[in-house]
């Protein structure tokens, strides 16, 4: 049975946290794999090139080399031994388990706030450490979104969790509660 590119990226992810717990490289390998998760994003062409047939060994190691140079040695071991075993593929989500992993180690989360103007800088911290204190979390990376069409209130999102006080929300409960009791 094959795996998906996300238990790929799950099991490399774990092997190259391990080792980079070993030898004290945790923040660099997390710096550089970000680094490396943008490059794929903002050219998803390379991803085909270094895994598909399109291009000959020779030329996919000239890109490697390139990609690697960037990096410490470490992260150049680990994306040889990737490169050997025909998984560049799944490069995103190899970076994608490792922040998890990271994120879950130093109880870190990823929050959504959404509202419907831009949140000042004290207003943000102000709902980093709402979250913190309600989610019992070190640290929160908040990605802001303005959506007028919430009306007004706010809309957070810890992972699977919502806290929606929307005014839209508001309007649709009421709205509800009118149409049962009629």
């Amino acid at each position: 049975m094959k795996l998906s590119n996300i238990q790929v990226g799950k099991r490399y992810s774990k092997a190259l946290y391990e080792v980079a717990e070993e030898q004290n490289s945790i923040e660099e390998i997390l710096e550089d794999l970000k680094s490396l998760k943008q490059v794929y994003e903002e050219n998803p062409s390379l991803s085909f090139a270094l895994a598909g047939r399109s291009i000959s060994r020779t030329e996919k190691l000239k890109v490697l080399e390139t990609l690697k140079s960037q990096f410490g040695e470490l992260m150049q071991d680990f994306l040889s031994l990737v490169f050997d075993n025909n998984r560049m593929d799944c490069i995103v989500e190899m970076a994608d388990a490792f922040i998890e992993k990271y994120d879950e180690a130093n109880v870190i989360v990823e929050a959504t706030v959404t509202t419907t103007i831009e949140l000042e800088d004290a207003q943000a911290k102000t709902l980093e450490s709402v979250i913190k204190k309600r989610f019992s979390v070190n640290k929160v990376n908040l990605t802001k979104i303005v959506d007028p069409s919430i009306i007004g209130g706010v809309i957070i999102r810890v992972g699977d969790q919502v806290v929606d006080g929307s005014l839209v929300k508001r309007f649709n409960d009421i709205k509800k509660t009118l149409l049962v009791n009629n």
